[in-house]
């Protein structure tokens, strides 16, 4: 087809293009829009032509958060004409975002609608000749083409096209160091003097992508370019400095970055920090012997490094810690103290200090002592070979070893057993010989824990304790129960209680019945438990008591005397014997008895005390011995008292005592008679003597009798002292 034929069909083409729009667009503008199906109706068509027509869009930018501004010419091309309504769109969208209705009034009065998506962020206005849609907090995704359609009364309906670009800062910077690692303290390095560097900054966010720079103060490097995007959030601006002199201590290099005018830059800075080698290292003091577990504090002084230097304190090829730095401000000096605590192995190692600045190449210098440590003998206990390859049983020799490490040497060798020193003994089978001890026909009684103590001017090293096990065949057990009772036809578990090393051990048990008999026990009556053996025996008829007899067997050997347990015929008690009644008073009384046999078995006793006459509630006493008091009863009364022993079979015969309370005191009336005679002395020229004799009654009451008694007493006497002779007073009492 040639290109005159291609013309002439595109104009027809545009023509219709153009009829399609104006002609139903402008119909369409002069009546109100019935719903949004017929607001949105076709936009993806109407969208496709217009990107035929239209000229270049409007160029809008607006930094993201703030307002955006999209331009739009509302004024229409005649005079008489005016707005009939506006439309915007966003290109990508299948319904508008805003409008505004102004056939019935003017722009302020018009009716303004808005996409729900947009919420309240935008606004129409118009100024002049121009209308502007706002757009309140711009975000990211406000970026991109709009279109404003507006429709006239009369003229047709024109487009125009805004592209609005969203502005986003950088949102930060990062500063990674040659290995890619973030550098968070704004400190870069330590970098050793003569390397070089390369550092990169990173620029995170903005559209359109952000200018990456460095800069040292005010002065930007020009070696540098200005980024280069490493992803689509992401530019890059790598800085190399060659060579690092010590002018480069301390120097602050600066990132940064921007993508407007509008805002400022972001800007991040890094301080670079070198490391200086060590002049001088020197271990302070001198060199001496010490002690095995004593703390000493060595100091080791480091001048000339910057920064503080990295120092170690070595034992041989071994690490020391336990070590704290003192450095000066400006780092120059750096004293490091190391605290340690020798140990007997430490003798003859090398202990130096090392200091050096680890980044560097050959920086580190030393210095450094041989160790003479001493120390408390190091004692180590073993049994002899002999007795390793032998089973430690009663009856055998055992020998011991004491191996002993120690410097200087030692001037004492001890051995202890459970704790308590061993002498030389041969009477009892101990021989002691320097490092060596034997125990000649051991018995199990020298099975414990065996040490040997090394002794020298350090001090005493007591060895590793050796438990020395000497096995026997089984013994009977020590205070353990050897009588029971029970009755016939009555199960009694009898225990069998062993000493044995090993412990497992069988059991065999045999009834020993009359004139030397015995009777094997069933195996199906034996058990055993925590290692006991117990026998179930159930006495049938007199002859089944008797003494049962325990055998144990253990690998080392047969028991050779049994274990003898007797079995008594168990029943009621006997009655109390001998019951004695002691402190009786008028409410209460003690009664002390003997008791009599208790039936094989355990017993307490009884007391029940009731009134003469009846059997209703009595006074129970209960009492572990035949001991018991009563309290609390009527005086002047009888009880009979029934005192009964009482075990697990059933109650004795009672006892049976009657005891009467004893009464109250009462008052007494009583008729006294006395009788007061006297005999004076006459002058010495008369030689007759005369008596007087006074006789009276007194019916009076107990209280009464004793004070007339005393005022009588005292009266009478008195009168007496008063004359000369003799006289006397006498009583007759008679109760009434």
């Amino acid at each position: 087809m040639s290109r005159t034929s291609s013309r002439s069909l595109f104009l027809p083409l545009c023509l219709l293009v153009l009829s399609a729009l104006n002609g139903p667009a402008a119909a369409a503008s002069r009546v109100r829009v019935s719903s949004s199906t017929t607001m949105t109706r076709n936009i993806e068509e109407e969208n496709a032509l217009l990107l035929l027509l239209a000229g270049p869009p409007v160029l809008s930018e607006s930094i993201m958060g703030t307002v955006g501004r999209l331009p739009c010419n509302v004024t229409p091309p005649i005079y008489e004409d005016r707005v009939a309504l506006v439309i915007w769109y966003k290109v990508g969208l299948k319904t508008p975002i805003y409008s505004v209705d102004t056939r019935d009034s003017n722009f302020a009065q018009g009716t303004h609608w808005s996409d729900e998506t947009y919420r309240e962020r935008l606004s129409f206005h118009v100024e002049g000749r121009a209308g502007t849609l706002t757009i309140k907090s711009t975000t990211e995704d406000d970026t991109g083409e709009y279109r404003c359609r507006v429709d006239f009364q009369k003229s047709p309906t024109r487009n125009s096209k805004v592209n609005l670009t969203v502005i986003i800062p950088p949102e930060s910077v990062i500063i990674l160091d040659s290995k890619g690692v973030t550098i968070e303290d704004h400190t870069l390095g330590p970098y050793n003097e003569g390397s070089g560097i390369n550092i990169t900054c990173v620029a995170i966010g903005g559209r359109p992508q952000p200018r990456v720079t460095w800069l040292h103060g005010n002065t930007v490097y020009k070696n540098a370019s200005v980024g280069q995007p490493l992803s689509e959030r992401r530019v890059g601006n790598t800085l190399s400095l060659a060579r690092l002199e010590r002018r480069n201590l301390h120097m602050q290099l600066t990132c940064r970055a921007e993508n407007n005018n509008l805002t400022t830059p972001i800007i991040s800075s890094v301080v670079l920090d070198m490391n200086l080698r060590p002049l001088i290292v020197k271990l302070q003091g001198e060199n001496r012997a010490l002690s095995a577990g004593n703390s000493y504090q060595l100091s080791c002084v480091v001048i000339g490094a910057r920064p503080a230097p990295t120092i170690t304190w070595w034992k041989g090829s071994t690490p020391m810690k336990n070590t704290h730095e003192i450095a000066t401000p400006d780092g120059n000096l750096t004293t490091s103290v190391l605290t340690f605590t020798p140990t007997i192995d430490d003798r003859g190692k090398f202990l130096s200090c090392r200091a050096e600045q680890s980044m560097i190449p050959e920086s580190g210098m030393e210095d450094g002592w041989k160790l003479d440590i001493y120390h408390i003998p190091v004692v180590s206990l073993e049994l002899g070979t002999n007795s390793l390859n032998s089973t430690l049983r009663e009856g055998i020799d055992v020998f011991f070893e004491c191996n002993i490490k120690s410097n200087p040497w030692i001037y004492e060798v001890s051995w202890r057993h459970n704790g308590k020193i061993l002498t030389n003994n041969p009477a009892e089978g101990i021989a002691v010989s320097n490092q060596s001890l034997v125990l000649q026909n051991a018995s199990r009684a020298r099975s414990g824990i065996y040490t040997c103590v090394g002794s020298n001017r350090e001090g005493d090293g007591e060895s590793n304790p050796v438990q020395l096990d000497i096995r026997f065949a089984p013994v009977c057990r020590p205070r353990q129960r050897l009588s029971y009772s029970s009755g016939r036809h009555e199960t009694v578990k009898v225990a069998c209680e062993i000493d044995a090393n090993p412990a497992e051990a069988t059991y065999v048990w045999k009834f020993n019945a009359t004139q030397g008999e015995t009777v094997d026990i069933p195996a199906s009556q034996v058990a055993v438990d925590r290692g006991r053996s117990i026998a179930h025996y159930t006495p049938m008829t007199e002859n089944d008591y008797g003494t049962l007899l325990c055998w144990a067997t253990n690998e080392i050997g047969d028991q050779s005397e049994p274990c003898v347990y007797t079995i008594f015929p168990a029943g009621e008690p006997d009655p109390l014997l001998n019951c004695t009644v002691l402190n009786q008073t008028s409410t209460g009384f003690q009664i002390e008895c003997i008791e009599g046999f208790n039936g094989g078995l355990q017993q307490d006793f009884i007391m029940e005390v009731y009134m003469n006459g009846t059997t209703r509630h009595p006074k129970i006493s209960k009492s572990k011995r035949p001991y018991f008091e009563v309290s609390g009863l009527v005086p002047g009364m009888g009880y009979n008292v029934f005192l009964i022993a009482n075990n697990s079979k059933g109650r004795s015969n009672a006892t049976i005592l009657q005891v009467y309370t004893l009464k109250d005191p009462e008052k007494q009336t009583v008729k006294i008679t006395f009788t007061k005679s006297f005999q004076g002395l006459r002058p010495a020229y008369t030689k007759t003597k005369a008596t007087a004799t006074t006789t009276s009654d007194c019916v009076c009451d107990e209280d009464e009798f004793l004070n007339l008694g005393k005022g009588i007493s005292h009266d009478e006497g008195t009168d007496a002292d008063q004359q000369e002779g003799s006289g006397g007073l006498s009583f007759s009492i008679i109760f009434y």
